[in-house]
């Protein structure tokens, strides 16, 4: 009898925590992609190309996290958060004689994703826990901006800009639309793993306080390498990422979403 006892208030304890939960999240943080290369030497016949550095880029994730604690530890999530992702990249300058021209370039990626995650948490009846989470993610391409834009000591100047269904040229002062064709630049979807840990902080029974850090990793190339574009008044298509010569190392290159986030949200038991 007193061995009946003692299993059940473990089994109560044990299972204090089980049920379900909201998490309210904002993830701001680094966000990084995939490279891209310009020639070395513009005025060589032989192009040599090397890659853009890249520099530190803001990325956020926000949204809701619905959840179910199948015991005081462990439980599993499902979310809907908006995206932030993209690249940043370090101006690139030519000399070319007496004048030099920059190229400056960025990537703005803005998904809606699906998190589905295992949830660990060391001990919830305590003011402080430790917290872990493995999951996967699945994110649906909102929108995108692919721009580059080039400007010379002699004044003239260039905008290469990708956003939507269209590609808009513009040098100096003329400015034409292309129509893409075989779907956008970027993929409309990508799919990823991620990974986190942190602190819990319980602020009462029903009401939690989660920091930490979270790393994702998008398992999927994003570019579309078949992505096409057609000037206006003409009927000749050309790949978006090759040159006018066909011989661009971005054309076969890949371009991964990952990001390194601060976790910041407020847990709610129901």
């Amino acid at each position: 009898m007193v061995l009946i006892t003692i299993l059940s208030i473990s089994f109560v304890q044990s299972y204090a925590q089980k049920g379900m939960f909201f998490q309210v999240s904002v993830n701001p943080g680094i966000t990084m992609g995939g490279k891209y290369e310009l020639p070395e030497d513009v005025t060589l016949s032989e192009l040599e190309w090397t890659a853009m550095k890249k520099k530190g880029t803001f990325g956020l994730d926000a949204g809701l996290t619905y959840g179910y604690n199948f015991s005081n530890t462990l439980g599993v999530s499902i979310g809907l958060l908006y995206s932030k992702q993209g690249q940043a990249y370090k101006d690139y300058t030519w000399t070319i004689g007496k004048d030099n021209a920059t190229w400056k370039r960025s990537v703005n990626l803005n998904y809606l994703k699906v998190p589905i995650q295992f949830r660990f948490v060391s001990n919830p009846e305590k003011s402080i826990s430790f917290t872990a989470s493995l999951g996967i993610y699945l994110g649906f391409l909102l929108g995108y901006k692919d721009e580059n834009r080039v400007s010379a000591t002699d004044g003239s100047s260039a905008t290469l800009i990708a956003k939507g269904k269209t590609y808009t040229q513009t040098f100096g002062s003329d400015s034409e639309s292309a129509a893409f064709v075989n779907g956008k630049p970027y993929k409309s979807m990508d799919f990823g793993g991620m990974i986190g840990v942190g602190i819990q902080f319980k602020l009462s029974k029903k009401l939690s306080l989660p920091i930490g850090l979270n790393y994702q990793i998008g398992f999927v190339d994003v570019k579309n390498q078949s992505c096409q574009y057609t000037l206006s008044g003409s009927d000749k298509t050309q790949l978006f990422w090759q040159n006018s010569d066909n011989n661009s190392p971005n054309a076969t290159s890949s371009y991964h979403n990952s990001s390194l986030e601060l976790n910041v949200g407020l847990l709610i038991k129901i």
